[in-house]
């Protein structure tokens, strides 16, 4: 263990502590290496803005193209879209893009973690195809309490299984309209999806604090509560970024990808059943268990 992050360390250490009063926080890192059900990997924001762009506006001027959209940003191009195309066919669109069809190893073995409540800014199910049955999970995207008995999932940017459902009721938000539309329940829905986080140890795991609206919450919420430990994952080992985490948001980073957080803390404290194994993982994928 001796080469592993001193912050995962420090983490198993606390593990008796922490195991039964954890909080997972994924964004858009934890569903890296995962494809839709059309082979395609998941896209990232500028890629997806990319696709946007290519897609609903086919026009040969310069202009138009994506390496001319330099610093647009996602929201501003998917309002241009959807002002071309409609919302129908943005929404279409993007369940297209990130539907799938098996979870990954990691979203397979995350219930075994027990998580008190879960909290994704990612449209994709991968945290439903990990759970084994929809009622162990209740999945949240307005401002209302998790059904008793099930695990809180919380998706305040929607979820593909509401897209239906207008934007603060499930629907993707997506636009820069969508972000104005929402500003003013936000503030609330948002602490209502950060209710218990005091005294909890909260799991940051591919979240960049990008999302101003929520990021705002969180460095708040965190100046307020201090107390217990909170830990972001990603594969980074940079010296500032470390500091600027550690100092600014009392978060320590580890150095590991959601994966190897997980084989590698599974190998300590043994929480993942043998049949589902990270050396199992070639029988579950020919089983079809995962991507």
């Amino acid at each position: 263990m001796s080469d592993l992050d001193e912050n995962f360390k420090e983490f198993v250490e606390n593990w008796d502590r922490f195991r039964d009063r954890l909080v997972l926080f994924l964004g858009a890192g934890a569903s890296i290496g995962a494809v839709n059900k059309t082979g395609d990997k998941l896209l990232s924001a500028y890629e997806l803005r990319n696709q946007l762009w290519t897609k609903f506006n086919r026009v040969d001027l310069a202009a138009w193209a994506p390496a001319e959209l330099k610093l647009m940003s996602l929201e501003h191009a998917a309002a241009i879209v959807e002002a071309k195309a409609g919302r129908d066919e943005l929404s279409k669109h993007l369940v297209d893009v990130f539907s799938c069809d098996r979870p990954l190893w990691q979203h397979l073995v995350l219930p075994y973690l027990n998580p008190r409540v879960l909290f994704t800014t990612n449209y994709d199910e991968l945290i439903e195809l990990g759970y084994s049955r929809p009622t162990m999970y209740d999945v949240i995207c307005n401002d209302r309490a998790p059904m008793s008995n099930r695990v809180g999932l919380y998706k305040p940017h929607g979820s593909l299984s509401h897209t239906n459902q207008p934007v603060g009721h499930g629907g993707l938000v997506i636009t820069q309209f969508d972000y104005l539309e929402m500003i003013v329940d936000y503030r609330k829905m948002l602490r209502r999806f950060m209710t218990g986080f005091d005294g909890r140890c909260v799991l940051f795991v591919g979240y960049s604090f990008g999302d101003m609206d929520i990021g705002a919450e969180l460095y708040s919420l965190r100046k307020q509560n201090s107390g217990t430990p909170w830990y972001a994952i990603f594969p980074r080992n940079d010296p500032p970024v470390r500091k600027m985490y550690s100092k600014r948001f009392s978060i320590e980073q580890m150095n590991l990808t959601f994966e190897q957080f997980l084989l590698e803390l599974d190998a300590r404290v043994d929480f993942v059943p043998r049949e589902f194994k990270h050396d199992k993982i070639d029988q579950l994928r020919a089983a079809g268990k995962v991507q």
